[in-house]
Parts: structure tokens; sequence; C-alpha cells
């Protein structure tokens, strides 16, 4: 039995950026979406996790919940794993928030759109 992809949780109701974010995925990881609390162990399942988006433009009752449920999970199942946030650049608040909970780097959308593809794969 072939071994299942590992995959990229993308915290965002906004499809926008989806298509670059696949794209930028390529064929050797999956992207999930979770758009609500309480569904991380229904989208993970026995998945590996490389890579957690949290986009900051989300209310941040949605995100905060989600990183948090996120979070405990990976710690339960000792895994690694890279935690980028990326929202306006005029957004400080959000953006000192997913920093204090542990989101590096957290970049503005253009710097996240640029680097993308590196921050899949590193």
């Amino acid at each position: 039995m072939e071994k299942e992809k590992p995959i990229v949780i993308l915290i965002s109701k906004n499809l926008v950026f989806l298509p670059r974010i696949e794209a930028a995925a390529g064929s050797s990881l999956r992207v999930r979406r979770l758009t609500k609390p309480g569904r991380v162990d229904e989208v993970i399942g026995q998945s590996e996790v490389t890579t957690v988006l949290v986009d900051l433009e989300e209310d941040v009752d949605l995100w905060r919940p989600i990183l948090k449920e996120l979070k405990a999970h990976l710690v339960e199942s000792r895994s690694s794993v890279s935690l980028v946030a990326y929202g306006p650049h005029e957004d400080e608040n959000s953006m000192a928030e997913a920093r204090a909970m542990g989101c590096e780097p957290v970049l503005a959308k253009g710097a996240f759109i640029n680097q993308l593809k590196r921050l899949l794969h590193s």
C-alpha cells in the first residue's frame, strides 16, 4: 500500500490563494482546509502534517481556536510542523497574536506569495 502524501493545513475560508497554494504544493503534498474548530482529527486523521498556513484576514475568533486545537494535536503526535501566518501588512495586532501563538514566519501577503514554494518544501 502506498503511503499517503503529507498534508499542508490551510486555516481559511477564503479561496483566493488556494490555487496558488495547491500549485506550490505540487504533487508531493496535499492541501487540506480547516474552516471551523472541532474538525482537526477528522481533517488530519493519521496523515503527516508538514506546514500549517494561517490566513490572518479571517476573523481571529476563527483561526485562534483552530490553531490552538491543531497545536495540541501536533504536540500529542510529537510532530514538528512549520506554523506560517500571512495577512495584510497593516494588521499588526493579528500578526503579533500569531507570533505569540508560535507562528514563524508571519508575513505580509505579498511576501507570503513570493516565498510560498520555499515555505512548503523546506
